[in-house]
């Protein structure tokens, strides 16, 4: 059963910061390990990596990127930007560079609602 995804959201200067981040690559790596999906947004994706390295920095740090395409439409009606469906997450920690690749595999138009970093 695919878990749901806990994304870092206290401030990168936050002692819990570094915390949360170690825990995302350590649920992100486990869901790679057991059955490959995990779940963001309540959202159901296939999970993989896409490199993993030594790096020579210790900072903590993480980023999120959402794919996107352009629909044209004929005319003068304005291109729509909508999402793919594919995430990607990259994370700096204890001094390796992880990058995970999602794809969503339920509704992968609808718009992902993250929570709020209040």
């Amino acid at each position: 059963m695919a878990q749901e995804l806990v994304l870092p959201v206290h401030p990168a200067d936050d002692p819990r910061f570094v915390h949360a981040v170690r825990y995302l690559r350590d649920r992100l790596l486990e869901s790679v390990d057991i059955d490959m999906q995990i779940r963001l947004a309540g959202r159901l994706y296939h999970i993989s990596w896409a490199d993993r390295r030594r790096i020579p920095q210790d900072d903590a740090a993480f980023w999120m990127t959402s794919g996107m395409r352009v629909i044209e439409h004929r005319g003068l009606v304005p291109a729509d930007v909508v999402p793919t469906g594919e995430e990607q997450i990259t994370l700096l920690i204890d001094g390796e560079r992880l990058v995970f690749h999602l794809v969503a595999l339920d509704e992968p138009d609808a718009p992902m609602a993250l929570p709020d970093a209040g």
